[in-house]
């Protein structure tokens, strides 16, 4: 019986032998494959029997082959390796943005800025020269040129963001898919080391793409959860990730009984939350606004929380760009009734029933993260490259070049040059020609003023024939009431009317020809009647085609009080040169902000180059914080070498000893059958 045991356990060291080499080999041909953790083999001593009255054990079994892999080091390295995916997106665009406006004395806008203001400086010193005016218009064009393509290749950044975006969500949710088929597959095969290996793998790969939590249970299944609580994967179900346009969602109060609706147009960086301050009927009620989940709102030039009233599409507030209005209403708003307003695509979370919920990632005025949205992970990082940096800094230079265009034509409409009209035509048209100017839907309605502005007409020989002034008042003047004023004014030598695109066309009659002056109102800038440039953003602005037609309209002084225009009259051309030391208002209603073109030019560099570096620095510390956690699993799971190579030693002396126990038990066995 004694020698039976001895066989037997001779036979299980050889074979536990030969799976431990088997296991240390393996663990050397993986030893550069990623996500691939170093198993053991677990050995466990095998019962006792008893032999003679003595209790003799009967050797060892391998019960396990076992991953080495610390779950609480994996919990810290997911959540610094998401931090670390996150900035270092935000840092590649940051980088790119800050490489774009990388500024010189002789390159970048504010060079080219520089460059056109003092082309109207020498304007001014002969205002009379077409040699001048062509090299104005020249360095406009270069001007236009820097600002079109700048805003061009931010667009083409956002536009490669949302692309990114798309195809990384895509990617999480494969991903989310296959962690789920490994838990099924792990929970018909629990030691199958391989397959947990590959789902661990999968889940960095996904925390790579979204910041996820993961908690494991006893029967060896794995939970995965977003950083906000949501499930991803429960055992072999799956919760998709949803990208999708703009969406507005309500939160009444319990008692809130209004039915109508809330619509809004446009499209905005910022995700608006509104909270309704008093209860009351549509036209009545009032909300207020946040940018940042509700953590601040939104205050008016005097430091108050600016308040909104709830109006139909006629009475529609904007709030960062997105058009607001209430219709259908037939009780009233309820205080603390809310309404968030995503005019942009967003991410979110996919529940059982196919609600959505909210988890596009979303920083406040000093950059943190607002809770109950996702943060960590490159999806992460694009959101807020793109909504915190991207989309603002294009916002800001549609900004620059809307008050440039405005500055600049405001002279430049009043102003005359070297020839008279025959024939003009405005740049900006209406939506409704008989709707007050005020509301008429023009780009710079918002710039109209009571006032006036005069018109002079000449004959063939340019003497003055008649003049009149053109009182305007934005409240109660349509584009169709201005041309009529005109018409009467000038009956026989001048007619206006209003084209088919909304636009304000003034033509002389026979031989006469025209001048504009003196406008205190801002109109003639506001429809594009004698100005130097067209369009409202950074992306179309152009040279008044009227004034590349011929530069003799380029103008550089005024019509005097008698009508005429003096050779060497040059005030417009010195009142636009003077805008490189002027404070100007950029920007629109409570956000707008006075500065030089010069300052705010400045200042948005200076804030690129500042978040890049700040990007930069970031990406370190995520960087020594991710390979922390990295370095201390690779000591637990990783492959050694040499360590590998030592155990094939030893399991190779455990093998031959396990041989030589054969070998002697045999013997003995041989000898006693001899015996006998």
């Amino acid at each position: 019986m004694s020698l039976t045991n001895a066989m037997s356990i001779g036979q299980k060291a050889i074979n536990n032998a030969q799976l431990s080499i088997e296991n240390a080999s393996n663990n050397i041909a993986n030893a550069e494959t990623e996500g691939y953790q170093r198993t053991d083999t677990v050995y466990d001593s095998s019962c006792n029997i008893n032999i003679s009255g003595n209790s003799i054990g009967t050797g060892a079994n391998i019960i396990a082959v076992q991953a080495n892999w610390d779950s609480f080091i994996e919990k810290q390295y997911l959540s610094a390796s998401a931090d670390l995916s996150s900035s270092e997106t935000q840092y590649d665009y940051l980088a790119q943005l800050d490489t774009i406006f990388n500024q010189s004395e002789d390159e970048g806008l504010a060079s080219t800025l520089d460059e056109f203001l003092s082309a109207w400086n020498e304007l001014s010193s002969d205002p009379d020269s077409l040699a001048e005016r062509t090299s104005l218009v020249s360095e406009a064009e270069t001007l236009i040129y820097s600002l079109t393509s700048t805003a061009t290749e931010l667009q083409e950044m956002s536009d490669t963001v949302e692309s990114e975006i798309v195809d990384q969500v895509a990617a999480a949710n494969e991903l989310i898919d296959s962690i789920a088929l490994l838990n099924k597959q792990i929970a018909a095969d629990s030691e199958n080391t391989e397959l947990i290996s590959s789902r661990d793998q999968a889940i960095r790969e996904l925390d790579e793409l979204i910041g996820v939590e993961v908690i494991s249970s006893s029967d060896g299944q794995t939970k995965i959860y977003t950083e906000t609580g949501q499930p991803l994967v429960e055992g072999s179900e799956t919760h998709s990730l949803v990208y999708r346009g703009s969406k507005s969602t309500e939160s009444l109060q319990p008692g809130s009984s209004y039915d109508g609706e809330i619509s809004y147009s446009g499209s905005s960086s910022e995700e608006i939350l509104i909270e309704f301050v008093s209860t009351g009927a549509d036209g009545t009620a009032q909300f207020k606004a946040s940018f940042d989940g509700g953590k601040t709102w939104k205050q008016d030039e005097n430091g108050n929380t600016q308040l909104y009233l709830a109006g139909d599409k006629d009475s529609s507030v904007t709030v960062a760009g997105v058009e607001i209005s209430f219709s259908g209403g037939t009780t009233d708003h309820t205080k603390g009734d809310r309404y968030t307003i995503v005019a942009k695509s967003g991410l979110y979370w996919e529940s059982s029933s196919g609600s959505l919920v909210n988890i596009t990632p979303m920083t406040d005025s000093s950059g943190d993260n607002i809770s109950n949205r996702t943060s960590g992970g490159s999806i992460a990082g694009l959101f807020k490259v793109r909504d915190d940096y991207i989309e603002p800094v294009l916002d800001e230079l549609d900004d620059y070049a809307s008050a440039l265009i405005w500055e600049v034509n405001s002279e430049h409409s009043q102003g005359a040059g070297t020839e008279h009209h025959s024939a003009v035509k405005g740049t900006y048209g209406v939506e409704d020609q008989t709707a007050s100017l005020a509301d008429s839907g023009l780009v710079y309605a918002d710039e109209i003023e009571s006032g006036s502005f005069g018109l002079y007409t000449y004959d063939a020989d340019g003497n003055v024939t008649s003049n009149a002034s053109i009182s305007i008042d934005p409240s109660t003047d349509s584009l169709d009431s201005i041309a009529t004023k005109i018409n009467t004014a000038f009956s026989g030598s001048l007619t206006a009317s209003v084209n088919s695109d909304g636009e304000l066309e003034i033509q002389s009659v026979s031989d006469t020809t025209f001048e504009f002056a003196d406008d205190t109102s801002g109109f003639l800038a506001a429809t594009g009647i004698n100005t130097f440039f067209t369009g409202s953003t950074a992306t179309d602005i152009s040279v008044n085609s009227y004034i590349e037609e011929d530069f003799s309209h380029v103008n550089a002084g005024v019509v005097g009080s008698d009508g005429t225009v003096s050779s060497g009259s040059n005030s417009v051309a010195e009142a636009i040169n003077d805008l490189t030391g002027s404070s100007v208002s950029i920007g629109e209603g409570s956000s707008a902000q006075s500065a030089t073109l010069t300052e705010f030019m400045a200042a948005i560099v200076s804030e690129v180059g500042a978040a890049a570096s700040k990007a930069d620095t970031q990406v370190a510390c995520d960087t020594a914080a991710a390979e922390l956690y990295a370095e201390q699993q690779e000591s637990v799971s990783g492959v050694n070498i040499d360590e590998e190579l030592i155990n094939l030693t030893i399991y190779q002396q455990r093998y031959q000893a396990a041989c030589q126990i054969i070998s002697v038990t045999q013997e003995m066995f041989e000898t006693v059958l001899g015996i006998m």
